[in-house]
C-alpha cells in the first residue's frame, strides 16, 4: 500500500484490476422491463383500458425480450484476444492493443486488435478482429507502415 499524493488516499500495490464492459448486464435490464410489463398488465386489468396492451405491455415485452437475448457474457478477455491476434498475424508481433466493440443488432462483442511488427521501428501493422464469444479470428487487414 502507498499514499497517492494527488488524492491523499491509500492505494494498493501492484496492477489495478480493470473492469471490461459486458453485455450480460442487459439481462438485468430485461428483468426490469418484464416487471414493468407485468405491472402495466395488472393496471390494465384493473382499469379496463384495453388500448394500453398495444401501447404499453407489448413494447415493454419486446424491449425485455431484446435485452434478454442480447445479454451475453464476454468469454474472451483482452489479453486472450491479443494472444489470438498475435498468432494470426502474418509477422512477428511486438506491440499490440485491443479495444472492445459491439456489432450487429444483438451487440455481439468483438475485439479489435492492432498489432505491430517487432523491432525498433515496425515495418508492418495489422488490424485483427476476434470474436468475443468464441475466440475465432473473424478478419484481418495488414499493411506496411509508411516511414515518416
Amino acid at each position: 500500500m502507498h499514499d497517492d499524493p494527488l488524492s491523499g488516499e491509500t492505494q494498493p500495490e501492484g496492477p489495478v484490476p480493470q473492469r471490461v464492459l459486458d453485455t450480460m448486464n442487459r439481462r438485468w435490464a430485461s428483468v426490469v422491463y418484464f416487471g414493468a410489463a407485468l405491472v402495466a398488465a395488472g393496471m390494465i386489468l384493473v382499469t379496463g383500458v384495453g388500448a394500453m396492451w398495444l401501447t404499453t405491455v407489448v413494447p415493454l415485452l419486446g424491449i425485455g425480450f431484446y435485452h434478454a437475448i442480447s445479454g451475453r457474457h464476454i468469454e474472451v478477455a483482452d489479453m486472450e484476444a491479443i494472444r489470438l491476434a498475435s498468432d494470426a498475424a502474418p509477422f512477428e508481433v511486438g506491440h499490440a492493443s485491443a479495444t472492445l466493440g459491439f456489432t450487429g443488432l444483438t451487440a455481439k462483442p468483438v475485439w479489435q486488435v492492432l498489432v505491430f511488427e517487432s523491432g525498433p521501428t515496425p515495418d508492418h501493422q495489422a488490424l485483427i478482429t476476434v470474436d468475443g464469444l468464441s475466440g475465432q479470428v473473424t478478419g484481418s487487414y495488414a499493411e506496411a507502415v509508411e516511414p515518416v
